[in-house]
């Protein structure tokens, strides 16, 4: 057991670990945000509800509580370009002196693709998930164990990239980040914190390489949620504890929904087909995932 910890250890380490140098994180997340302040910002229209909040619970918290944000994902430019807007540039630079900055989680078959890429996006506190490899991979328990360090984590529930306009079925891999999260920190919750956007779907549309100009950007922060009448049952085992990922889900989900409503409509990104038939294909790819299970309301 010990050896297997040990190998887990390094494997966080190595993970975690900045290629270019503490400096080198804070010089790739600045710039990285100078250039999504500019795209949103000034070559579009930004707009957002709630940012006190989001920079409460991001920059001023308790330094032990963990802090889970979820949103809707429009665009493969979601993070980092409207984590970016929420927060003032200064606190990216910063990051070698405060280390807050959020982790987040992309697919390995495409920001780890060669050397270089994948110390850019290390740098940038990206971290390799692999696709079809289920909730249970070590990035996971890594993720987790920064979460109860008191660390945070952004995370898109639905799993992938949604063209449809309307929130996906959210994964599982939410309700059992945060039970793990907590089980490491000695039974203290995280923090979960919802937000909703519009807009980015036309910034970045579906295939598109460029951002678009012109376009209205409109987030809107909620509340932390109560789910401790939930994670009291985190301890539970077998079927239980994946009743309690499901109801924990979708306590995250019904917030995302009545955020969703506070905002102008999403464009429907779909070629070829109707907002329905897009959906219908988006079901049939997550019912072709087997280990990933899903949930909508």
């Amino acid at each position: 057991m010990d050896s297997l910890l040990d190998i887990e250890d390094a494997f966080s380490r190595q993970a975690l670990s900045a290629p270019w140098g503490e400096l080198g994180r804070s010089a790739t997340l600045g710039i990285v945000a100078l250039y999504s302040k500019f795209v949103v910002s000034v070559l579009n229209s930004y707009s957002a509800q709630g940012v006190d909040t989001f920079r409460q619970h991001v920059m001023h918290r308790d330094a032990a509580q963990g802090l889970i944000t979820v949103c809707n994902h429009t665009s493969t430019m979601d993070d980092p370009m409207l984590i970016c807007s929420l927060l003032p540039a200064s606190f990216f630079f910063r990051e070698h002196q405060h280390h807050g900055n959020r982790w987040s989680l992309c697919a390995a078959e495409i920001c780890y693709s060669n050397v270089l890429l994948g110390q850019f996006f290390q740098s940038g506190k990206t971290l390799p998930i692999q696709r079809g490899g289920g909730i249970d991979q070590p990035i996971m328990r890594t993720v987790a164990a920064e979460i109860a360090r008191g660390h945070w984590v952004h995370v898109f529930p639905e799993g992938k990239v949604t063209y449809t306009g309307t929130l996906g079925p959210l994964r599982w891999g939410i309700g059992k980040l945060v039970c793990d999260a907590r089980r490491r920190a000695n039974g203290r919750d995280p923090v979960v914190l919802p937000f909703y956007h519009s807009g980015m779907g036309r910034v970045l549309p579906k295939h598109a390489i460029l951002p678009r100009t012109g376009n209205d950007i409109a987030v809107v922060v909620g509340e932390p949620l109560d789910l401790s009448d939930l994670t009291c049952r985190c301890n539970a085992t077998g079927d239980d504890l994946r009743a309690v990922w499901r109801d924990i889900t979708k306590r995250v989900g019904s917030a995302l929904y009545e955020l969703e409503a506070r905002v102008p409509p999403n464009a429907v990104q779909a070629q070829g087909g109707t907002q329905q038939q897009d959906q219908e294909r988006s079901r049939e790819l997550d019912s072709a995932l087997p280990g990933v299970p899903t949930e909508r309301q």
